[in-house]
């Protein structure tokens, strides 16, 4: 993030100019739709593209050119930094919704219904980023992350707390996290390249 650039609401590919849809709100839907069954690989593909680009149908591209492209807004824009920790996640964005609505209303003031459609992606993730220890999202967090000390004849009942807190705040991962759906894109395209070799 640099204080002398605008957050990215247009890219070029293929030569044509793509504007963007990047409301964190919209981002966030990514998850739900690649978690839900009714729709095939090309099918979610499409709707990525379509729920991403505003001028999606003004655009020439094949398939597989929206693959590309969908890889390279995952990889560059969306979500160039990796969570730490060997991969692992200590919230969901789903199932914390109501921690990380509570939290920017703290700290920020910040309505997150009311900015539905307005607040970019990237400007969400710095905020959520930047939220206080005080904050109920980020204490939760921090219980996740939390490792349970080794037993001794004196933290019996601390270590009970700790366990008790973690069972209360566990992550459920009924759905993909927005890394795993990147994880998802990536084998989608690579079952998109193995199904045009075949076909050739």
């Amino acid at each position: 993030m640099k204080l002398t650039e605008r957050f990215i609401d247009e890219t070029e590919f293929q030569g044509q100019i793509i504007k963007l849809n990047l409301a964190f709100d919209n981002v966030l839907r990514i998850s739900e739709l690649l978690s839900d069954e009714t729709f095939d690989e090309i099918e979610k593909l499409e709707i990525l593209f379509e729920m991403l680009v505003k001028n999606a149908y003004e655009l020439e591209l094949s398939i597989f050119e929206i693959s590309r492209f969908i890889g390279f807004l995952f990889d560059e824009i969306l979500f160039p930094k990796k969570p730490e920790n060997g991969g692992k996640s200590y919230f969901d964005f789903e199932q914390d919704a109501a921690f990380i609505y509570a939290s920017f209303l703290q700290d920020y003031k910040i309505d997150l219904f009311e900015m539905q459609g307005k607040l970019h992606w990237q400007k969400f993730l710095a905020l959520l980023d930047s939220l206080s220890d005080d904050t109920k999202f980020k204490e939760v967090v921090a219980i996740r992350a939390q490792k349970i000390p080794a037993p001794t004849k004196y933290n019996q009942e601390e270590r009970n707390r700790i366990i008790e807190l973690k069972r209360i705040y566990k992550l459920k991962n009924e759905k993909p996290s927005l890394e795993e759906a990147d994880a998802t894109l990536t084998a989608i395209g690579t079952a998109l390249k193995k199904s045009y070799k075949k076909g050739r």
